[in-house]
């Protein structure tokens, strides 16, 4: 079964400031690191630019969901929001909230899918996700790219960091679409970079050329060294993490890190 969790955000700013509204998603396939998806109404086609309320920006990303996820196979939609899954199942007596719902039926049908909806709690962790690439987006300057990549930022490989500090080691396992890989890397307690640092930057090791890797449970100090080693290492430890930066940039690889 196919997941994607979804959220939209929308404000209509204050004296026309901060105006606009965003989408976001979390799209989990089988066997494939999950994606991360968001966009802008504005970047949408003129028949669906308009969101008024926050309900519309939250059908956009069922919409868009449903567009991204693969043809002719089931997709459970996970939304924080009753309203939305409301009007998709029942309708609405609001005409924006209720075209959108038709044509998120009716490109289902086209689709072959078979759409479920569940409601689900905003304090899940990938609905988390989904929130703030919404929030992100509606924020974004108009015309300017959308998480680094464009609108969807596609992860090539996920990588699960797990610190055993009673036997020195961290427990690094990698998935990537076919392949799951399991690294057990010893940590050296004495060493100027702290055990976590080091558990990161053998996880990045494990990057492929061009790919986005997207580390998780990696500690607020550890992500915090890899993004400003100039302020928070000094000596062989900055050396190291520098080093290992310069690898990763010229291989092409992009460091993303989640909950």
């Amino acid at each position: 079964m196919n997941h994607a969790y979804v959220d939209g955000s929308y404000s209509g700013g204050e004296d026309g400031r901060d105006a606009g509204a965003g989408w976001g998603i979390v799209l989990l396939l089988p066997g494939q690191p999950p994606r991360r998806i968001q966009g802008r109404i504005e970047d949408a086609p003129p028949a669906l630019t308009g969101a008024e309320d926050n309900n519309a920006a939250e059908l956009r990303a069922v919409l868009e969901a449903l567009r991204n996820a693969p043809p002719g196979e089931a997709l459970t939609v996970h939304s924080d929001n009753t309203s939305t899954l409301r009007s998709i199942r029942l309708g609405s007596l609001s005409v924006p909230q209720q075209e959108l719902a038709a044509i998120i039926r009716q490109e289902a049908q086209e689709r072959g899918t078979a759409l479920h909806l569940a409601r689900e709690s905003r304090e899940r962790r990938h609905m988390r996700v989904a929130h703030d690439l919404a929030n992100e987006a509606r924020r974004a300057v108009p015309g300017t790219p959308l998480g680094g990549e464009g609108r969807a930022t596609q992860i090539g490989a996920e990588a699960l960091i797990s610190m055993v500090p009673w036997r020195a080691e961290a427990v690094v396992t990698l998935r990537r679409p076919g392949e799951r890989v399991r690294l057990d890397l010893p940590l050296d307690p004495a060493a100027p970079l702290p055990p976590s640092a080091q558990a990161l930057l053998g996880a990045v090791g494990l990057a492929q050329g061009g790919e986005v890797l997207l580390l998780r449970r990696a500690t607020a100090l550890a992500q915090a060294i890899w993004e400003k080693p100039l302020r928070a290492l000094e000596g062989e430890a900055r050396a190291a993490v520098q080093a290992a930066r310069a690898q990763a940039e010229a291989l092409g690889v992009t460091v993303v890190f989640g909950l």
